[in-house]
């Protein structure tokens, strides 16, 4: 009885110690990421066959939790003997995998775990035969998901023909799309997809009912999915019934045209397309009579030629503008202020090469102010446009735009400046244009390079001696500065661009305050502003500057 008794104590003890004893987490996932297929090239009667590159990735997240910084990947080749030869690739990190008959099993490490494979078909395989390689994994601390990639030994070569077009149209004119490809491989496509990709500046004509558009900022794409066998050695066109025409829109200068193909299930992928057209009509390709010679690219399973660009310099103009600042303080005083930039069209402007600045506004400071605030957009300088440490107090300020400006694009580049120094007629300047080591110069596609500079100046005068002009009546309450009365205000003067004098003719304009009182404008210069209705009055020609008032003084 006793021997029962402990032996159900004993059993007591251990169902109550399960119980309080605390579950562990699941352990996280990390799958391995690679392609779902790949085409191989048939292999060539003489010669060793072309090796395409194979990468496979341990996905592991930035934390990096529950990753030990070592993981083993296994390569799995059984279901591609015969088929295809794998080997690690040469310029990844060598000698991290062990080989055998019928796998890799790699050691990988690092914040991006990943194996570099090179594949090529196996010497006596033929068209058409498919195999299959696994990759699985092992690391401490996280199961890892396997993957799989299918590997075809031959397949369609899509190959896009270039068209010859005409590369500088004039603004509504427009030119038809003769498009041609060619499938050099060495299988049917069943199914293709047409890609048409055009900057702001140009637009495809027509609609149809099998092609669908997106426009992501300045680029419109469309893609038309085209039924059929298109067959090897064959070449295509579009279908009588179904032309296609580009345009140049009244905004278009230096644009761009992407045309492409692509086998059907293998086109660009996107979340949003718009709605299709309801035309009634759909757009087709015919075959060409004469047949294409496919031997010399029966191995040229490329993606790299499913696709070609062509550049457009329309016969066009876009007119740069500025406007004249006119400012007024005795020394202390902080004046709240902003320089213009401004596109008057017709054309939208996209710099040649992506990330260098299609505009650059140069502010040369006057005599006896100093910058004590500058948006970000802004890159002080010395004088003669030389790089310079501190951003504040700089004789001359670079504000770049990005490397496109819209027909319309209007910025603001707000700024303080301190008088430091009580002058008169003290002047600077502002100039917008095309880089260059010292001043911006005109662009050529600019047909009035006159309004590309404006005065700046402080404590304007008519004609350099009479007297100082009377202020503008206050229109709003300033932002007191340290030490500043307990009512400051804040004076608005407006000049037209370029006049000369103290600014004190019509017009009208709202005061802005500070920093963070100029709406911004999401170009990409940083915090630059717009001000089209705050601060560049009667369309533009009108510019409005704030005076913010110093200290009090007895």
């Amino acid at each position: 009885m006793r021997k029962r008794i402990s032996l159900l104590a004993a059993c007591g003890l251990v169902a109550v110690g399960l119980a309080t004893t605390p579950a562990h987490a699941a352990d996280p996932a990390f799958p391995v990421s690679g392609p779902t297929a790949l085409a191989l090239p048939v292999p060539p009667a003489t010669g060793s066959p072309r090796e395409e590159s194979l990468v496979f990735t341990l996905d592991v997240p930035r934390t990096g939790a529950g990753f030990g910084g070592e993981a083993v990947l296994t390569v799995d080749l059984t279901k591609v003997a015969g088929i295809a030869t794998v080997r690690e690739n040469a310029r990844g990190a060598k000698e991290q995998c062990a080989t055998s008959a019928t796998a890799l099993v790699c050691t990988v490490r690092g914040t991006l775990p990943r194996v570099e494979l090179s594949v090529a078909a196996a010497k006596n395989a033929k068209n058409g035969d498919t195999g299959e390689i696994t990759v699985t994994g092992k690391t401490d601390g996280a199961t890892v998901t396997p993957t799989t990639t299918k590997l075809t030994v031959g397949g369609p070569d899509l190959v896009m023909r270039e068209m010859a077009l005409k590369g500088d149209p004039r603004p509504g004119e427009s030119q038809p799309l003769p498009l041609v490809f060619t499938n050099a491989g060495t299988q049917s496509a069943r199914g293709v997809v047409l890609e048409l990709e055009t900057t702001r500046g140009m637009s495809v004509v027509e609609a149809y009912d099998n092609c669908r558009t997106r426009t992501v900022a300045d680029v419109t794409t469309a893609l038309c999915s085209v039924d059929g066998d298109f067959e090897p050695g064959e070449t295509y066109e579009l279908a009588g019934d179904s032309p296609l025409h580009v345009k140049a829109n009244p905004n278009a200068y230096s644009d761009r045209l992407g045309y492409g193909i692509h086998p059907a299930g293998d086109e660009p992928k996107a979340a949003q397309w718009d709605g299709k057209a309801a035309t009634g009509k759909r757009l087709g390709a015919a075959k060409r009579a004469t047949k294409a010679a496919a031997s010399a690219r029966a191995v040229d399973l490329n993606p790299g030629d499913n696709r070609r660009t062509f550049d457009f310099h329309v016969r066009n103009t876009a007119d740069f503008s500025t406007a004249a600042v006119t400012l007024e303080g005795d020394s202390g005083d902080t004046l709240t202020t902003a320089f213009a930039f401004e596109n008057k069209g017709p054309a939208w402007i996209r710099s040649a090469r992506a990330g260098d600045s299609a505009a650059r506004t140069v502010i040369v400071m006057p005599d006896g102010v100093r910058v004590v605030r500058k948006p970000d957009g802004c890159t002080a300088t010395t004088a003669t446009g030389g790089e310079r440490t501190e951003q504040l107090g700089a004789p001359r300020y670079v504000c770049a735009l990005g490397d496109t400006v819209r027909e319309d694009q209007r910025a603001v580049y707000p700024f303080d400046l301190k008088v430091e120094k009580t002058l008169v007629n003290a002047k600077g300047s502002v100039t917008v244009g095309d880089w260059s080591a010292t001043a911006p110069r005109p662009h050529s596609f600019d047909p009035n390079p006159a309004n590309n500079t404006a005065v700046l100046v402080v404590n304007a005068q008519d004609d350099g001696t009479g007297p100082r002009p009377t202020p503008r009546p206050s229109t709003s309450a300033g932002t007191p500065s340290p030490g500043a009365s307990a009512t400051p205000t804040a004076t608005v003067s407006a000049t037209a661009a370029g006049a000369k004098g103290a600014g004190t003719g019509s017009g009208t304009g709202t005061t802005a305050h500070g920093s963070g009182g100029l709406a911004s404008t999401g170009v990409t210069a940083g915090p630059i502003a717009l001000g089209a209705a705050a601060l560049i009055a009667a369309g533009g020609a009108l510019y409005v500057a704030v005076r913010r008032r110093g200290p009090a003084r007895t």
